[in-house]
């Protein structure tokens, strides 16, 4: 059994922090920081993106973070969790770079885009705004 779950202003603020803070832990492949970010499975996601790049020899470098829009879609309790949906709308400077060489290879390192994505966050029950986590996103 679900049942509706009240999002305050100060959960909504932790949203649009995490946003940056993942990005930029992301960037950096500090996995240290995204293990506190984020729940175990989406770690693993993560982790298996940053492998990837590492092996291709790629550094995804996002910077420039800017949320432009953020829409509660739902938020529940469940037995023993919380979980909050969000629409993000946001502007970031997204480029897949060479590490080696520094070429980019993707995206524009001076030019922002925008971005749409639905990111789930869970926290434990009655936890506060920095108990959130995320975990999961969906590309729209």
């Amino acid at each position: 059994a679900t049942e509706k779950l009240e999002i305050g202003g100060a959960d909504f603020d932790r949203f649009e922090a995490m946003l940056a803070e993942i990005q930029q832990a992301y960037s950096h492949g500090d996995r240290v920081a995204l293990a506190r970010l984020v729940t175990p499975e989406m770690g693993n996601e993560l982790n298996r993106e940053l492998d990837d790049l590492a092996r291709r020899g790629l550094v995804n470098k996002l910077s420039g973070v800017k949320l432009l829009q953020g829409d509660l879609s739902e938020a529940w309790r469940e037995p023993g969790a919380e979980y909050a949906t969000v629409a993000m709308r946001y502007a970031i400077i997204d480029a897949m770079v060479e590490k080696a060489s520094g070429r980019v290879v993707e995206g524009d390192p001076a030019n922002a885009v925008e971005a749409t994505e639905i990111w789930t966050f869970r926290r434990e029950p009655g936890e506060g705004p920095q108990g959130w986590a995320l975990s999961a996103i969906q590309q729209v």
